[in-house]
């Protein structure tokens, strides 16, 4: 009610506020891949907020598949924090900070070797068929009745 009586006020004295429309992130990120800005602190935000919209900090130990990100929470971590990770992932964590930090990069490669960079579907083009083409024709008859 408050909103639309704000509104309505401002509409009166003539001052009106045009929202600007935020694109969908996934289209955010796909441009900023694009215009090759994957190494911006922008791209890294709208990844992380990505991959917590689609809750892959909770199904991946290493709460993240971007290798940048997750250098970045070990940088943040204290050792006893890298040491119970360390145990989630299943690392010996019996290691200085130093080496233990640098194992846990190793396995997160391991681990992530083809989920990095793929937390988003590319789009595929779909087959167009022809239905001039008697053969074409056919696949879409057949098609259709499903």
């Amino acid at each position: 009610m408050a909103k639309i009586k704000a509104k309505n006020i401002e509409e009166a004295n003539g001052k009106t506020n045009e929202s600007v429309i935020e694109k969908p992130i996934l289209q955010q990120i796909e441009e900023m891949k694009a215009a090759g800005d994957t190494n911006t602190q922008e791209f890294r935000e709208k990844t992380r907020e990505l991959e917590i919209m689609l809750g892959i900090n909770e199904i991946n130990p290493f709460g993240t598949n971007e290798l940048d990100i997750f250098e970045e929470n070990l940088r943040e971590m204290n050792y006893a924090d890298m040491k119970k990770l360390a145990e989630r992932v299943g690392v010996n964590y019996n290691y200085d900070r130093p080496t233990l930090k640098n194992l846990l990069i190793k396995e997160f490669r391991a681990v992530n070797r083809n989920n990095r960079r793929n937390i988003m579907p590319n789009q595929v083009n779909s087959v167009i068929l022809d239905p001039n083409d008697p053969v074409q024709a056919a696949a879409l008859k057949i098609l259709g009745e499903f």
